[in-house]
């Protein structure tokens, strides 16, 4: 399952990649097409991006139909100390939801959640699979060559304040309705939000202090990628050596920086992997954003004024060469996001191999019409009635043209292609005996949404 491309579909495609090698025929299905095109795709095994209370009851609809359900998580490593997404609240929700009676297994980004749910019993310690994330495997020295080449020498401003500059949620409250749905205490949330709001404000005033103060050094601004880009670009017009841009995948974009800026972002992360100065705005923060999840904070140089920012960026050979990426790696990372060798995919890849298939491939037209739900609204009907005479390649492609949303989630087959052949030569293997094209309805061979990556 690919839930947000940008940021998910590079290390589907790897998985993808280690799986075909091993003979298997793979699917990457897009997250807003899974309802009508898992019952068509004729699976064994689906792989989902995460487990939460609003896809259980898809999810159950899908073990129902003898689909071996794994859930790699989207978002398993910057983890909070307390509340919703702490490694004993993940573990207590799996275990009490219902989740843990219709998974087959769980993959893991680090030891750290991985041991939550092996003490709280979650779910059987066979079922609990140490992995890593895949998508952090072109970080490692072994694929890192893979990542795009650029100009060099910006600094890169990575962004996180979905919560409160949304670019997916419409409905007011949205976020926090989710959050609080997630297991969040409701008035920890509005206070959360509350000073993220200030936090964030504070934010953009200083990128601007920045550029203004050092107008010859090139600066890139990232949102994240589940935020609008607007408030960036109105805030910073004004200044030549701004660029704001959200596209490509950030870890190009860390590996070609001279440092990186942020707070309390979990991309600080991918900077040491990388090898690249996460600098870590912490004088910004208040102790309610500074408590939420400490993982950033503590894997960056901390900046206590702007005067020592500008220090800090004007020294960054010297500050990268005193800081001890090893070190940061060993004491903080390894235990949330585990080897930074590479292997991650194939370790899914090999764990999914091993298991044999206990039914007949799942297939189901009526599924498809009723959005594989018990009880579907008229509207998924009428989407799933669509798709079933269309085909969802067809239907999403009608629908994204009003809906930027669903266009930013399509999964494009040229990309994946393109990037599958360049794998595959990297690694040395035989790039033409892999393909990857749109996926096709078992039943009716109809386009689907989905893209199919199988040895020729």
């Amino acid at each position: 399952m690919v839930d947000h491309p940008k940021r998910d579909l590079p290390g589907a495609v790897m998985l993808g990649y280690q799986l075909a090698r091993r003979g298997a025929s793979v699917v990457l299905v897009p997250m807003y097409e899974q309802a009508v095109d898992v019952p068509r795709l004729g699976l064994d095994a689906l792989v989902v991006n995460y487990a939460r209370p609003v896809n259980l009851d898809l999810m159950r609809s899908f073990a129902r139909s003898g689909v071996a359900l794994y859930v790699l998580d989207t978002e398993g490593g910057v983890l909070a100390e307390k509340g919703g997404n702490s490694p004993p609240a993940m573990a207590e929700h799996i275990k009490g939801s219902g989740y843990a009676e219709i998974l087959t297994g769980y993959f893991f980004w680090g030891q750290r959640l991985h041991d939550a749910f092996l003490d709280a019993g979650t779910m059987k310690p066979e079922q609990l699979h140490l992995t890593g994330c895949p998508r952090f495997d072109f970080a490692a020295p072994r694929w890192r060559a893979l990542l795009d080449g650029e100009p060099r020498g910006y600094v890169l401003v990575n962004a996180n304040f979905p919560l409160v500059n949304s670019r997916f949620t419409g409905k007011p409250g949205g976020e926090r309705e989710a959050m609080v749905r997630a297991g969040w205490d409701g008035a920890y949330v509005d206070r959360f939000i509350a000073d993220l709001k200030q936090v964030f404000a504070n934010y953009l005033v200083e990128i601007d202090r920045l550029a203004a103060a050092r107008p010859d050094r090139d600066i890139l601004v990232r949102p994240h990628p589940f935020e609008s880009d607007e408030v960036y670009r109105n805030a910073l017009a004004r200044r030549p050596n701004v660029r704001v841009d959200g596209a490509g995948s950030v870890l190009d974009r860390i590996r070609n920086a001279a440092a990186v800026v942020h707070l309390n972002c979990g991309t600080a992360v991918e900077s040491v992997l990388l090898g690249k100065l996460p600098l870590q705005l912490e004088y910004l923060n208040t102790s309610t954003t500074s408590g939420h999840a400490g993982l950033p904070a503590r894997v960056s140089r901390s900046v206590a004024s702007f005067d020592e920012l500008l220090g800090a960026i004007d020294r960054i050979d010297s500050e990268t060469e005193a800081f001890d990426f090893a070190r940061v790696h060993a004491a903080d990372i390894e235990a949330f996001f585990y080897l930074n060798d590479g292997q991650a995919a194939e370790r899914v890849a090999d764990t999914l191999m091993r298991a044999a298939p206990s039914r007949r491939p799942y297939v189901s037209l009526l599924a498809t019409v009723k959005g594989t739900r018990d009880k579907p609204s008229i509207g998924q009907v009428a989407k799933g009635a669509a798709s079933a005479v269309l085909g969802s390649a067809v239907t999403e492609r009608l629908r994204s043209r009003f809906n930027p949303v669903r266009r930013d989630k399509r999964v494009d087959p040229t990309f994946v292609n393109a990037l599958l052949q360049r794998i595959a030569a990297h690694d040395r293997a035989a790039a033409s005996q892999l393909t990857a094209e749109r996926a096709r309805c078992a039943a009716t061979g109809l386009p689907l949404a989905s893209i199919a990556i199988e040895p020729r």
